[in-house]
């Protein structure tokens, strides 16, 4: 009887694309819990020190999770949100101003 690992299973691509999700996942819950940090009963200067860590932590998470999920996944999303911007301008040209 062969034990298989279960990363063998699955090819590396899939693996890297799901890190990258998890991550970027990861780094838009730091950025919620910079909403949160004012409120918290910390020294001020915890507060700006836990602040600026959570802030280039995030970032880090984030662009780490772009490049694992990779260009053509980056790109794609970044045009669907593009393509979303634009159809909300058409249809603020497209209004009638008498209804404004």
């Amino acid at each position: 009887m062969q034990i298989i690992n279960p990363p063998a299973l699955m090819p590396r691509k899939m693996w890297k694309f799901r890190l990258g999700i998890v991550l970027i996942s990861v780094s838009i819950l730091v950025f919620l819990i910079l909403f949160v940090l004012p409120f918290l009963s910390f020294d001020l200067k915890v507060k700006i020190t836990l602040s600026t860590l959570l802030l280039i932590a995030g970032e880090g998470l984030f662009w780490l999770g772009i490049v694992l999920i990779g260009k053509e996944v980056y790109l794609k999303f970044k045009a669907r949100l593009m393509s979303v911007k634009t159809e909300s301008k058409k249809s603020d040209i497209l209004k009638d101003p008498s209804e404004k």
